[in-house]
C-alpha cells in the first residue's frame, strides 16, 4: 500500500485534496496497444500479423482513500468531481497530462464507519501531452522535443491557399478564418462550424515528426500551430 499524502491527483484543474481524499495506491496505467488483423495461410508456421493503423485507448485505474464524518456525501463530492471529459495530471509529472475521454465508477470497499476505498477508471486518449504543447506560435520553424504530434492550424484570411508542412501540402478554401485539427482529422469555423469541403490533402501529412519543421502559408494568409506535443503512451 503506497497512501502519501504527498503524491496528488488534479484532474480539471482541482485536486484530490481540496475534496480531502488521497492516493491509495500509484496509479495503474495500462499502456495503449496496437490494434491488428492476423491471418492463417495454409501451409505455414504462425500467423501473418497485419497493423491496421490504430491504437487503443489507455486506460489509469485510480484508488483513493476516503477518510470522512460523512463517508458517503464524500463518495457523492468525489462522483461531481470526477465526471466528464478533462486533463488528469498527476504531483510526479506536473508537466504533462492525460486527456481524459470519460471516467467510470467502480467498487466503493468500506472497511469502518469513517474510511473506505473508492475506485474511478480514466478512460484517455493513447497520448502523454506536454504542456508547452498547448501554446499557440506563429513560428515558421518549430522543433518538436518530443515523439509524432497530430496538431491543430489556425488560418486566417480569404479565398484559396496552400498550407505546406515539411514539403507536404494541403489546400483550403478560407472565409476569414479556418482550424484545421489533425488530430481529430477534420477542419472547422471559431463557431465549430464543419467546414470539411473547405480542404483537400491528407491530415496525416501534416503530423509534426521528433525534431525540426518547417511550417508556411500562401502570401497573404497567416497561420499559427498549436503543437499538442508528447509521448506516444
Amino acid at each position: 500500500m503506497y497512501q502519501n499524502e504527498n503524491y496528488e491527483i488534479s484532474f480539471n484543474g482541482d485536486t484530490g485534496g481540496n475534496h480531502g481524499v488521497f492516493l491509495y495506491d500509484i496509479p495503474d496505467i495500462t499502456q495503449a496497444k496496437h490494434n491488428y488483423n492476423s491471418y492463417s495461410i495454409s501451409g505455414q508456421e504462425g500467423e501473418l500479423i497485419v497493423e491496421d493503423g490504430s491504437v487503443s485507448n489507455i486506460v489509469v485505474t485510480c484508488i483513493f482513500s476516503v477518510l470522512s464524518d460523512d463517508f458517503r456525501e464524500s463518495i457523492h463530492d468525489l462522483k461531481r468531481w470526477l465526471t466528464g471529459k478533462g486533463k488528469l495530471q498527476f504531483s510526479e509529472s506536473p508537466d504533462f497530462y492525460y486527456d481524459v475521454l470519460t471516467i467510470e465508477h467502480s467498487g466503493i470497499e468500506r472497511e469502518i464507519m469513517r474510511y473506505g476505498r473508492f475506485t474511478a477508471t480514466f478512460i484517455c486518449y493513447p497520448y502523454e501531452f506536454h504542456e508547452s504543447g498547448d501554446i499557440e506560435t506563429s513560428n515558421s520553424t518549430i522543433y518538436n522535443p518530443y515523439d509524432l504530434c497530430r496538431p491543430i492550424y489556425r488560418i486566417s484570411g480569404e479565398g484559396p491557399c496552400i498550407l505546406t508542412v515539411n514539403t507536404k501540402l494541403m489546400k483550403a478554401n478560407i472565409g476569414e478564418s479556418l482550424i484545421i485539427d489533425t488530430r481529430k482529422m477534420m477542419a472547422y469555423r471559431d463557431n465549430g462550424e464543419l467546414k470539411n469541403t473547405s480542404v483537400t490533402g491528407k491530415y496525416d501529412d501534416l503530423w509534426l515528426p521528433h525534431g525540426e519543421n518547417n511550417i508556411s502559408i500562401s502570401s497573404g494568409f497567416t497561420v499559427s500551430t498549436i503543437p499538442h506535443w508528447g509521448y506516444k503512451a
